[in-house]
């Protein structure tokens, strides 16, 4: 098994609990001196799957998707392959993700890769003659193929937030641009007389969350700005004070869906400075 495969997965894991569980389920299939081996390591990683598909999909989100329909046999169901797909493209219409992030085609692909691999762990998962102490060599290529299948599924996340946010980029910094101008932030004012944005810098954007017509985003970046103590005649008058700082940021940006997304609206929802460093 690669170990490129189980760090790409990584990157979906939400919780150390999740984290833990994967490290099990290697560790079981890692050893040699048991015939069950691949059978607790089909478990594990099968409950592991369940969990990071259910944590990617809430049911009440992937229901108020356009898109959705139940394709199950219970009532208000949703299939493993809807999960697939919600934690992909979130609500965004088949349509405008094929027109703007990827085909269609490449997320029905996966859904199927990630349904052939559940089916092995559930075949390994129930201990009978057939599926006990099973070769090694059929071992490499199970547990290849459902590894291999989470990982894409986690880097096709990844790359399509990454291709949103290349897209949009510059439209985020536009709007902090704009904030700069006109903002007066609470936890800066209470610092000094007068205090002034200079530059408000992104440096990390992620997707939060994609609805049908809003994408929600957090960025963290450094805001930095000049204080000053007195009047302007106070500094003539060689009495006041300023200086120049930086001081880090979260905010919550909400992205308005056009037509395509370079067409698309982001304002800022929320915007915190954290001034902690400046009171120690």
């Amino acid at each position: 098994m690669k170990k490129k495969d189980v760090n790409e997965l990584r990157i979906i894991l939400e919780t150390e609990f999740q984290k833990n569980l994967l490290d099990s389920s290697i560790d079981n299939l890692n050893d040699q001196n048991n015939k069950l081996r691949f059978n607790n390591f089909a478990y594990s990683i099968r409950e592991l799957s369940r969990h990071i598909l259910h944590s990617l999909s809430p049911d009440n989100d992937v229901r108020n998707c356009s898109w959705y329909k139940n394709e199950t046999q219970t009532p208000n169901g949703i299939s493993r392959g809807q999960r697939v797909k919600y934690a992909i493209q979130g609500g965004l219409e088949d349509k405008f993700v094929e027109q703007e992030i990827m085909e269609i085609e490449e997320i029905n692909d996966l859904k199927k890769d990630i349904k052939d691999s559940i089916e092995i762990l559930n075949k390994y998962t129930h201990i009978n003659q057939c599926t006990y102490d099973i070769e090694s060599s059929q071992i490499e290529i199970f547990s290849k193929q459902i590894i291999g299948a989470f990982s894409t599924f986690a880097k096709t996340i990844n790359e399509s937030r990454e291709l949103i946010i290349n897209q949009i980029e510059y439209k985020i910094s536009n709007e902090f641009v704009e904030h700069s101008i006109y903002a007066n932030i609470d936890e800066i004012s209470l610092l000094s007389t007068h205090h002034y944005l200079e530059e408000i810098t992104p440096d990390f954007i992620k997707v939060l969350k994609i609805e049908s017509k809003i994408i929600k985003i957090e960025v963290d970046g450094t805001v930095d700005v000049r204080l000053q103590w007195g009047s302007n005649r106070d500094l003539d008058k060689d009495i006041g004070a300023e200086t120049h700082t930086s001081f880090p940021f979260c905010s919550l940006l909400n992205l308005e869906i056009g037509k395509k997304l370079l067409d698309s609206k982001v304002t800022i929802e929320e915007f915190n400075v954290n001034t902690d460093d400046w009171h120690q």
